[in-house]
């Protein structure tokens, strides 16, 4: 396990008592994601976390057997039954053994052609793909705000529509569709912002640098992101994915 999987499975193991209080944007993702699933008998719920897209499905399809994975222990122990702590780029899964792979919000943190090859394996032929994924510009007011302060990359760039699309042709899918569309949250202010970012185990968003932000360079830091208030609050962006394919 590289260094870099370990701070985000930890991250999120240790955010998995306080997910669920912030986690209003990822709820809105996974109502979506599961809006359109076919009717399925065996479903694979990859990188559960604490379990509201497989409480979605189950809403849905309510005689389907649904397996909950996720690679955060903490996430794992939020007793759901069954559940496997795996790796979404290494499935501890047989070929052929699900017809509908659903993931909310957990590909983002892989390499997409490694999760593409593992998904197009452990499906059944016909069987279909759903993803929610983020795309590259999630968190853009930060990123934007950041810049004013240095040349550091503090906000995590994520893949490219094309990058996906790749990644599911060369694993063999066909029938592939990606539809993107914005989602936000608003907040009283940055400060709010960054631990609903923590809270949410996704401060890996940010990525680190060496040595603390100053007093001025927070100060500037704020001011900056004031330039994307709206009535509602300062918005926090996020720049979803939705990835649909079918196993021929």
């Amino acid at each position: 396990m590289t260094a870099e999987k370990k701070r985000i499975r930890d991250a999120f193991s240790a955010a998995a008592q306080t997910y669920d209080g912030v986690a209003a944007v990822q709820r809105r993702i996974a109502r979506r994601l599961a809006s359109h699933v076919p009717p399925s008998a065996a479903i694979l719920d990859a990188g559960a976390g604490t379990g509201f897209l497989a409480a979605c499905l189950r809403e849905r399809l309510p005689e389907a057997v649904i397996l909950h994975l996720d690679a955060a222990l903490g996430m794992c122990r939020q007793g759901r039954q069954p559940v496997v702590c795996a790796d979404l780029e290494a499935l501890p899964l047989a070929a052929d053994c699900i017809d509908l792979y659903c993931s909310s919000l957990a590909w983002q943190w892989t390499r997409p052609a490694q999760a593409a090859q593992e998904a197009f394996r452990v499906l059944g032929p016909g069987g279909t793909l759903r993803v929610a994924t983020l795309g590259p510009d999630t968190l853009q007011e930060l990123r934007s705000a950041f810049r004013s302060v240095d040349d550091a990359p503090h906000v995590r760039s994520f893949d490219t529509l094309h990058v996906h699309q790749q990644a599911l042709e060369r694993a063999g899918f066909g029938q592939i569709r990606i539809e993107r569309h914005l989602e936000q949250t608003h907040s009283e202010g940055l400060r709010q912002i960054l631990h609903e970012l923590r809270a949410l185990g996704a401060h890996s968003l940010a990525q680190r640098r060496p040595g603390m932000l100053g007093r001025q360079a927070w100060l500037k830091l704020q001011a900056t992101y004031e330039a994307f208030r709206q009535p509602e609050g300062l918005p926090a962006s996020y720049d979803v994915l939705i990835l649909e394919a079918i196993k021929p």
